[in-house]
C-alpha cells in the first residue's frame, strides 16, 4: 500500500510540475494537504464540491486544453481513492514522505508548510462538516490535535505572542511529521466511524 501511495502522489506532483502554464493553480503540496483534509471529513463530498478551492481564490479554474483537464481529474481520482482506501483501513499516510520535509538544518521546507496550509484551509473551509464529531471526545480530541500541530507547521499569526508560547510548548517538527501520517488517518477513521453510530 505505501508503494502504491508513493507513486499516486508522485504522478500527482509530476502532473502539477506539466501545469505550470495553468493560472493560480496552488502547489502540488498545498493540493495535497486540501485533499487529505478533505477525504478525512466525516461524510465525504463530491469532486465538484471543492476541486474549484484547489485554484487561489482570485484565479479562474481552467486547462489549456480538454487533454489537461482529463490528465488533472484522472490524476486527482486516483490521489482521492488511495487516501480514502488508506483512511478506511486507519493505515498511515507514509506515501506522503513527511521525513523528507525537514531541511539539512532541520528547518520545515515549503512543502511541510504547503501540506498544512492546504489542510488547514479545508478544515476552515468545511468546518460545518466537522460539527458533526462534536460530543465524540475521541474524535474531537484527535481533530484539535492534528489542527494544533499543523498550525505549527503553517502559523498564520506568527506575530501573535499569546499564539507563540502555545506553539512553542508544541512537539519540535521532526516529532510532528513521524507522527503525521498516522494521525491524519486516524482522524478520517474515527471521524467515520463516528457517523456510522450515529445513522
Amino acid at each position: 500500500m505505501p508503494d502504491n501511495q508513493k507513486k499516486v502522489l508522485f504522478d500527482f506532483i509530476e502532473l502539477n510540475g506539466q501545469l505550470n502554464s495553468i493560472k493560480g493553480l496552488h502547489t502540488s503540496y498545498y493540493q495535497i494537504g486540501f485533499i487529505c483534509s478533505v477525504q478525512a471529513l466525516p461524510e465525504l463530498l463530491d469532486l465538484d464540491q471543492w476541486l474549484s478551492y484547489l485554484w487561489k481564490s482570485n484565479a479562474e479554474m481552467s486547462f489549456d486544453n480538454e487533454q489537461q483537464a482529463t490528465d488533472y481529474a484522472q490524476t486527482i481520482i486516483a490521489l482521492t481513492n488511495e487516501i480514502q482506501t488508506a483512511y478506511q483501513e486507519a493505515i498511515p499516510l507514509n506515501g506522503l514522505q513527511c521525513h523528507d520535509w525537514l531541511t539539512p538544518n532541520k528547518q520545515l521546507s515549503e512543502q511541510g508548510i504547503q501540506f498544512a496550509s492546504g489542510f488547514l484551509a479545508a478544515v476552515e473551509i468545511f468546518n460545518e462538516q466537522w460539527t458533526t464529531v462534536e460530543g465524540d471526545s475521541n474524535s474531537e480530541n484527535i481533530l484539535q490535535t492534528t489542527i494544533l500541530l499543523l498550525t505549527k507547521l503553517a502559523p498564520a499569526d506568527a506575530s501573535d505572542p499569546q499564539f507563540l508560547a502555545i506553539v512553542d510548548q508544541l512537539p519540535e517538527y521532526h516529532e510532528i511529521l513521524a507522527i503525521l501520517p498516522q494521525l491524519l488517518s486516524n482522524l478520517a477513521y474515527s471521524a467515520a466511524q463516528n457517523l456510522v453510530f450515529d445513522e
